[in-house]
């Protein structure tokens, strides 16, 4: 994470001109801003948000507990928006029945900056994301642990569409320390929200794809397929349930290398 510093620091030189901000041709600040300037990559399964899964074709469940927060919004003189953000989530595969029993645990850190103008907007962000089995993971799946840890540098663009119904999306990432594949460095992603048909006061359908393309597994992908419905959705806040196809190789660092086709259907709070 030494390479947010200098993130740090490029907004540390604008802060001091935004306080003295004094009319509309300076910059101002926000702290903890209502409205996030970067879209969410929706059907992605490391997306950072609550939620809690159902995969038909097995025992397993899916829980998430987690948050993407913006921390301050930088208004420059023009259009253009920079935010600071931070984003943590853990990941939770579970068994149920008998009893509810979790057998991995994985965690996901996002320090994101992005930059808005308009319809399209940028974002340079740090990223960890370590996986772990649970006390008794290993006896139940009966695996061999593997360290498995990133530690990346990524870049990502959304641009509105209005005529789609919602965004695409693009991304690279650069694990600058990936274990257990220390000279697997590369991930490309890209994908895209569609539709959002207004149904009632508070209801929209809507479509998502999301495919990632992973060079730790011989450029193998993973492929999401998601239909669903925003249910009172705001700004910063909302609710979904939707069904997801995945298919290709598996999210979770104990699992990198196996493939895993999956329906899953979700209930998620957007934070």
């Amino acid at each position: 994470m030494k390479l947010f510093l200098p993130l740090a620091l490029l907004l540390l030189t604008i802060l001091p001109r935004s306080a003295s901000a004094g009319d509309d041709s300076t910059q101002t600040v926000r702290f903890f801003p209502g409205t996030k300037l970067f879209r969410p990559f929706t059907a992605d399964a490391l997306s950072h948000n609550i939620s809690v899964s159902r995969i038909i074709d097995n025992r397993d469940w899916i829980g998430t507990i987690g948050a993407s927060v913006p921390l301050l919004t930088v208004h420059p003189p023009g259009e253009a928006e920079l935010q600071l953000s931070v984003a943590v989530t853990t990941f939770n595969r579970l068994i149920k029945p008998p009893g509810l029993t979790v057998y991995t645990i994985d965690y996901k850190i996002d320090i994101p900056v992005d930059f808005r103008k308009g319809d399209l907007a940028l974002r340079i962000a740090l990223g960890h994301y370590s996986c772990h089995f649970a006390d008794d993971g290993i006896e139940i799946v009966g695996k061999r642990s593997i360290q498995s840890t990133k530690d990346d540098l990524w870049m990502g663009i959304t641009y509105e569409m209005p005529s789609l119904g919602g965004h695409v999306y693009a991304a690279g990432y650069y694990f600058y320390n990936n274990y257990p594949m220390r000279d697997a460095r590369w991930q490309f992603q890209g994908g895209l929200e569609a539709g959002n048909l207004p149904l009632t006061d508070f209801a929209r359908a809507y479509a998502a794809i999301d495919v990632k393309l992973k060079q730790e597994v011989h450029w193998g992908t993973t492929r999401s397929f998601q239909v669903g419905f925003h249910l009172f959705q705001g700004d910063r806040y909302g609710l979904r349930v939707a069904y997801t196809l995945r298919q290709g190789y598996d999210e979770r660092g104990q699992f990198f290398d196996r493939t895993e086709d999956a329906n899953i259907f979700s209930v998620f709070i957007d934070l």
